[in-house]
């Protein structure tokens, strides 16, 4: 169901999604798309893996190694994309795993993709908001108030600008 077609695009990813969300053994099914050498196939599995646990979380816990060091490793912008909305989903990180999380998507910062760079910005700021990462959050801070003047893109500096404004409780800047 996630072959063919334009790279540019989903394809069935969303229906995939809503045939794991009703029948959540097919999950395994997804997994074993990421083993595929088509990088058109692992990008969509990763938007229906994102789908899928946008609206139950629990499901994607049982993969966490999936998360943390196989997709976290690619270089395809669409799965870092993916990948930063999901690493935030991950409610059973230790703390070594988060930091090592926190390390992979900051490196994302230098990704060639906008849109990658965006997402990287959004997910640091909810990994680091965990107890006991109040430096890395301190840390966070400081690149995403640089971002808003100095951001490499105006999508960098939109979503720098969007996060401070959710910091501050700043409705209008």
């Amino acid at each position: 169901m996630l072959a063919g077609g334009d790279l540019r695009t989903l394809g069935r990813s969303a229906e995939v999604a809503a045939k794991v969300l009703a029948q959540p053994s097919l999950l395994s099914e997804l997994v074993r798309c990421f083993e595929s050498d088509q990088e058109l196939i692992v990008a969509r599995a990763a938007d229906a893996l994102e789908k899928i646990a946008a609206q139950e979380p629990r499901l994607l816990q049982p993969h966490k190694r999936l998360v943390l060091e196989r997709l976290a490793n690619m270089e395809h912008w669409v799965v870092r994309e993916h990948v930063c909305q999901l690493l935030p989903l991950l409610t059973n990180l230790s703390a070594a795993e988060r930091r090592q999380a926190l390390t992979t998507v900051e490196a994302y910062l230098d990704d060639q993709s906008s849109v990658v760079k965006a997402f990287a910005l959004e997910c640091l700021v909810r990994l680091s908001k965990a107890p006991g990462f109040e430096n890395d959050a301190r840390r966070v801070q400081q690149i995403v108030d640089r971002c808003v003047e100095h951001g490499a893109s105006a999508a960098l500096r939109a979503r720098a600008r969007k996060l401070v404004r959710q910091r501050t409780g700043d409705s209008k800047n």
